[in-house]
């Protein structure tokens, strides 16, 4: 059992890894302060709300007078997204590398980090309703009303109970030059924190250049497949798995072409159908199976992004900036969610976290907000 002392004590520690590295370049002489920003970030956080209503709700808190039903934009919000765009890409960057740094060294100091890890990469789409021409914003499939949004490439390790996003790099663009790009800097960023025993990456991905990507920066990978005939062609009659030397080609400039191995296991609800994969691993008949379920573990960071949400303000601003913040700090507070997790439960290691992120977010507003 975790006591609530505990486990606030815990928390507050965490925070004291994020709140003391956020700089809005704000100026003495400002109507508001670095602490109105934190109270007002928090809150708009832990309750995935528009700074709008976050600075009304802040100002009421503090018995403030409010025009409640105005639509003017509340004072402390405006406030806070003019400091938040006149920030750079890499002011935030920094700040939120050096919260990343604090993070590990924590972890090292607990030794609470294993010696090699299962990550994968994804793509996190934050759906926009504004022009197709802002800035930073990329034409994806249609979804939520729009096929507009701004996209984040993450690494995450996908092991139970450390789950932490370890790189987050913004996607200009959704080709194949872009994913080999963000590839590359996203494992490049997480061995300087951890060692990489294997990658796992969805069907998007699944393009010659990435893989090639891959194989050049010696990492082993499995990358789930969009099979082609060529590949339904070795699936004989009644067999359930395929494990085959395979090469895969861009005939179109530019070309390029790797050789991988791919293997099928079938699909767990359809009799009639295999999962494909390919992959760098010496994999045989014997051990299809067992690497797709390793590959399964994936699906912890489609976990880790529901979670992340769950501290994502909201906002329509098409700012960058505005945006690029928010969701580094959404993913700072996941992680060091992750974190308190790991130090309140020990040794016990649950299957589910002792402290939900609702408790996580109840606890941190004690002293935030």
């Amino acid at each position: 059992m975790v006591e609530t002392a505990e486990a606030k004590q815990v928390c507050n520690a965490a925070s004291t890894l994020l709140f003391p590295k956020l700089d809005f370049g704000v100026k003495q002489c400002g109507k508001y302060t670095r602490e109105d920003f934190l109270e007002i970030l928090s809150r708009i956080a832990f309750d995935q709300e528009f700074a709008n209503t976050g600075g009304k709700t802040l100002q009421l808190d503090r018995e403030q007078q409010v025009d409640i039903t105005s639509t003017a934009r509340n004072s402390l919000a405006k406030s806070l997204l003019y400091h938040l765009r006149n920030l750079s890409t890499d002011a935030i960057d920094d700040q939120f590398d050096g919260v990343r740094d604090r993070l590990f060294e924590v972890l090292r100091a607990q030794r609470r980090l294993p010696a090699f890890v299962d990550v994968a990469i994804d793509l996190h789409e934050w759906r926009f309703y504004g022009s197709a021409d802002t800035d930073h914003v990329i034409t994806t499939y249609p979804d939520l009303g729009t096929n507009r949004a701004f996209c984040f490439a993450t690494l995450c390790i996908v092991a139970p109970r450390t789950r932490f996003t370890l790189a987050v790099l913004p996607m200009d663009a959704n080709g194949f030059r872009a994913k080999r790009e963000a590839v590359r800097s996203l494992v490049e960023t997480a061995r300087e924190y951890v060692s990489i025993r294997q990658v796992y990456l969805d069907r998007g991905f699944y393009q010659v250049h990435v893989v090639s990507e891959l194989e050049q920066l010696g990492v082993d990978y499995i990358v789930r497949a969009r099979p082609s005939s060529g590949m339904k062609g070795r699936l004989s009659a009644g067999a359930e798995t395929v494990v085959d030397d395979y090469t895969m080609q861009r005939k179109r400039p530019p070309t390029a072409s790797v050789d991988v191995t791919v293997f099928a296991v079938p699909h767990r609800s359809d009799d009639d159908e295999h999962v494909w994969f390919v992959t760098s691993l010496d994999v045989d008949s014997s051990t299809a199976k067992a690497y797709a379920a390793a590959f399964r573990r994936r699906w912890g960071i489609e976990t880790s992004y529901r979670q992340i949400g769950d501290f994502l303000p909201r906002t329509s601003s098409p700012t960058f900036s505005v945006r690029l913040f928010y969701f580094l700090f959404a993913v700072a507070l996941y992680n060091l969610w992750v974190l308190a997790n790991i130090l309140v439960a020990g040794k016990i290691q649950p299957e589910k976290p002792p402290i939900s992120t609702r408790i996580f977010r109840r606890l941190i507003l004690t002293d935030y907000g």
